[in-house]
């Protein structure tokens, strides 16, 4: 019975949502009534600029979206229409979308992005999802897959046209399983880009067109600005990590430092410098001094750890007693950070999410930290905040949604519209950077403290021509610890619920 009530609400709401969307920017809404149309249906086509791991083809009324990653071939046909005779189709896909299921909170964020949030029938991992106005309609029209019963799952998945997913994800194997990478790709522009991946699946090409160009064309400005203003003082940013003894770990702790494509690209247009170890994609490492060594040269440290703490909480997994007399410039100056300033009720981060769609928005924050003085008097970061200060967590919820049908705003100022003011190399921020070097600092540690050096050339994308190609074994481990902190946080709520 409770089954029943539950789909027959999600039925009985989904006409409501299609009221209340707006069709500007979407093209050949309607279902055709022939096949092999003479007629070019999709007029406005997406071309893909950085992207490297999806691409899209054009025909008179289907489209071949590939997944370069996953070698699959997705068949989007228009409604009313034969499907086309397309050999070695992974799945075959009527457009447009109208009833969509997302398991990664991710490709939620991009179809609010393209405003076809009210298509999205079941999400996974709903209590992870940051996103205000997509927690309000959790509330009133989308279902949360039922994670706990597996029947009810399948029924749910069977109802949609698409199910997004991640590969390995939970239940990826439908026959309507649409994988998306996004997270896979070498350049925060890359990922961002992926807008036109989804859109592709609801005839929004236009609107992913604009939005993609308005973020490509901020970006440059950003990372233009940052670097004319800033080129004589760049810190030194290293991306850090640690994790605790787990069943998943073998119970051995490690120390890790990361050095993904993504995150070089960012700092670089951030007007900053990259540590680097070893030249690596990321090292880790088997005792925390040997972790800390390769840290004296930062100046600048982002913890990414799995797990939510304090700077006191942080100073003790990173084995420092007392920071009084040690050498690190990060402590001294108080530049201690983590992208967890914005996460849901449950502990959820945003920073899985609006980041990945929102790349201008992500660069900004990113100048704010390497350069205290930018827009200091109007600006304040989205997702980092200061550990050492003892900034504080934001707790999103879906009070603060005004309207949940709404295509979603990007959070980013305008460029044109920032102070870049000038750096002082006499601020307290700068205690330690060294203003005579502006390339990014390699640390060459001995093999022997590290567990597990990952240069093993594995790439993401197709090019393989970057000495920087993103690693896939750092990809799975830090997808195991994902999971691990997943598995942790839905043993909590059950318990909150019982």
């Amino acid at each position: 019975m409770k089954l029943f009530i539950s789909l027959s609400l999600a039925s009985l709401l989904a006409p409501l949502a299609a009221l209340s969307q707006s069709t500007d920017g979407l093209q050949s809404t309607s279902c055709v009534t022939s096949s092999g149309s003479s007629t070019d249906l999709y007029k406005t086509k997406s071309e893909i600029k950085y992207a490297k791991l999806f691409s899209i083809e054009y025909h008179n009324d289907y489209k071949v979206v590939n997944n370069l990653s996953t070698k699959d071939k997705y068949i989007l046909y228009q409604c009313g229409s034969d499907k086309p005779s397309v050999n070695d189709a992974s799945a075959f896909i009527p457009i447009p979308v109208s009833k969509a299921a997302t398991w990664a909170t991710t490709a939620a964020i991009f179809l609010e992005a393209l405003g076809v949030q009210n298509d999205i029938q079941n999400l996974g991992t709903a209590p992870s999802v940051v996103s205000s106005c997509l927690q309000k309609l959790l509330e009133d029209v989308i279902e949360p897959f039922n994670e706990g019963n597996s029947t009810h799952t399948d029924e749910q998945e069977q109802s949609n046209t698409v199910v997004f997913n991640m590969p390995g994800g939970q239940d990826d194997d439908t026959s309507n399983t649409v994988y998306s990478v996004e997270y896979l790709e070498n350049s925060a522009l890359g990922r961002s880009e992926w807008v036109k991946f989804f859109a592709a699946f609801f005839n929004a090409e236009e609107r992913a067109n604009k939005l993609f160009e308005a973020i490509d064309s901020n970006y440059e400005c950003l990372s233009t600005k940052a670097n004319d203003e800033y080129n004589d003082i760049r810190p030194v940013v290293a991306w850090t990590s640690y994790a605790a003894p787990t069943e998943y770990n073998n119970n051995t702790a490690y120390w890790q430092i990361s050095f993904a494509d993504y995150k070089y690209d960012l700092i670089r247009d951030a007007g900053a410098r990259m540590l680097n170890t070893t030249g690596s994609q990321s090292t880790m490492f088997s005792s925390s001094q040997a972790f800390l060594d390769a840290l004296e040269e930062a100046d600048i440290l982002i913890d990414e750890s799995f797990v939510s703490y304090s700077y006191k909480d942080l100073l003790k997994n990173y084995g420092i007693d007392d920071k009084t007399g040690t050498p690190y410039s990060w402590l001294e100056s108080d530049r201690v950070y983590r992208p967890d300033r914005l996460q849901s009720t449950a502990g959820g981060l945003d920073w899985f999410e609006a980041p990945v769609a929102f790349a201008d928005a992500l660069l900004q924050d990113l100048v704010s930290v390497a350069h205290p003085n930018f827009s200091k008097e109007v600006y304040s970061s989205i997702w980092f905040r200061n550990l050492a200060k003892n900034e504080t967590v934001t707790t999103v919820t879906a009070a603060s949604c005004t309207d949940m049908y709404a295509q979603r705003k990007d959070p980013a100022g305008t460029c044109s519209s920032l102070d870049f003011q000038s750096a002082n190399p006499s601020d307290s921020e700068y205690s330690g950077v060294d203003t005579n070097e502006t390339q990014d600092l390699i640390y060459d540690v001995s093999k022997s403290e590290i567990i597990n050096d990952d240069d093993d050339g594995a790439s993401h994308g197709e090019s393989g021509s970057d000495s920087r190609s993103s690693d896939a074994s750092s990809i799975r481990r830090d997808a195991s610890a994902i999971c691990a902190v997943a598995a942790a946080m839905a043993l909590s709520l059950f318990a909150t619920a019982l």
